[in-house]
């Protein structure tokens, strides 16, 4: 840490431009302590790391969290002298005592006050979540900025996300999940937008980079410069799943899925064109869409009675049972509840596919059956056919600003 007190209370911070020999002066007339705890602190003065304060072995300070790297500390003091720079009003590891937590950076901007994390490795979900409700309750905004080494590009368009990092997405509307880099090598934002998983730990998304110095504090707090969404790269992703073969080992949700097939006397790779889309929230599940919709269009979707109304609340009794067995596993981010938006935005989505009709705020009809494809190819003619449509329908809702009547309109496969 960059900042510690004297014994009398005074704050001392390590970066308002000390020289070297008037800090080892200092480490040898002062005693410094740590801001939340109180506890003794050691004042390490390297010449191979960032000058910084430490505690002692086996501290039982509460607001320490992990070790902090060179990285980290590097990062740290360049984001609070960028934000000094644009004359914001930011402090640097203030403590929080009601919530006991202490934030990297607090900065107050737009007249709100926002706490940024600067998160360089990995950390359990249940750490970061509480870190997060423990900024809300007090009014103060969470920003989780990843460190630029948690960048994992797997191939164009295609990142590796785990799944603490989860808590670090922003919304923005209509359905433009973003999430924030910054790397102290290369002084350089990095915003990874539209960000469509279609596995537990792998997603498509689009990447933008911003150099710190021409990069205003507005691309941190607010959404970066928008970048167009690529949705009909999404037609790969179907591709590979209609193309992979069988594993040897599948996993439980795979077996089912299998089986499920086989009943219908199916092969793998033919299954619905109505499954396997990023439909509205269906992020929400970390179990495939390929697995989750399919499930939902045999098991429940297509033993419904032509014209007659359901309502969401049945779909949502269909699959909880799996959920609870452990079939289906829902993403662990901050909405417990988010599933069911993933439920009900996925039926929004078969509304616009002609499959189903919304008859009212969560009643829906099934308006014809499901579309089989004969061959691999018509199954790819008809997934492009259908993600025309569908892509279409929602940059248009998007551009106009109103997304409020897409689910009115249907798209015949």
């Amino acid at each position: 840490m960059f900042t510690a007190e004297y014994q009398d209370g005074t704050t001392i911070s390590l970066l308002e431009g000390w020289q070297l020999a008037e800090l080892k002066q200092l480490r040898r007339e002062q005693e410094f302590y740590c801001r939340s705890c109180k506890e003794p602190l050691l004042l390490k003065l390297g010449g191979k790391r960032q000058w910084h304060f430490a505690h002692r072995t086996k501290s039982t300070c509460k607001a320490m969290g992990e070790a902090e790297t060179p990285y980290h500390l590097e990062g740290k003091k360049q984001l609070y002298y960028w934000l000094k720079g644009h004359s914001l009003d930011v402090g640097i590891e203030i403590y929080l005592p009601i919530i006991q937590q202490r934030p990297d950076l607090v900065v107050r901007y737009q007249q709100r006050l926002y706490a940024v994390e600067f998160q360089c490795s990995p950390i359990p979900v249940s750490v970061i979540a509480k870190r997060s409700r423990g900024y809300q309750e007090v009014g103060i905004t969470p920003i989780w900025l990843l460190g630029g080494n948690r960048l994992k590009r797997q191939r164009s368009s295609t990142y590796a996300i785990q799944a603490f990092e989860w808590h670090a997405f922003r919304h923005y509307p209509p359905d433009n999940l973003s999430l924030s880099y910054y790397c102290p090598e290369q002084h350089s934002f990095a915003f990874l937008q539209h960000v469509m998983p279609y596995s537990a730990t792998r997603t498509l998304a689009e990447l933008q980079q911003s150099p710190l110095e021409s990069t205003q504090p507005a691309a941190l707090f607010h959404q970066p410069k928008q970048l167009p969404a690529r949705r009909m790269k999404w037609l790969e992703i179907k591709k590979h799943w209609r193309y992979q073969h069988p594993l040897s080992y599948p996993s439980r949700v795979e077996s089912y899925l299998l089986q499920l097939l086989y009943r219908y006397s199916l092969p793998r790779n033919l299954f619905p064109i109505e499954a396997g889309w990023p439909s509205p929230y269906y992020y929400y599940f970390e179990t495939s869409p390929y697995h989750w919709q399919t499930f939902l269009l045999f098991e429940f979707l297509e033993h419904q009675p032509l014209t007659k109304p359901f309502t969401l609340q049945i779909v949502s009794r269909c699959i909880q049972p799996y959920m609870l067995k452990g079939l289906f596993s829902r993403r662990q981010i901050h909405e417990e509840a988010g599933w069911l938006q993933a439920v009900k935005g996925y039926l929004s989505w078969l509304c616009q596919m002609g499959y189903l009709e919304q008859t009212g705020e969560e009643y829906f009809k099934r308006v014809r059956s499901i579309v089989i494809p004969r061959t691999m190819e018509e199954a790819f003619r008809l997934d492009a056919a259908a993600a025309r449509r569908c892509f279409t329908m929602e940059d248009e809702a998007e551009n106009s600003g109103d997304n409020k009547g897409i689910n009115s309109k249907k798209a015949n496969i």
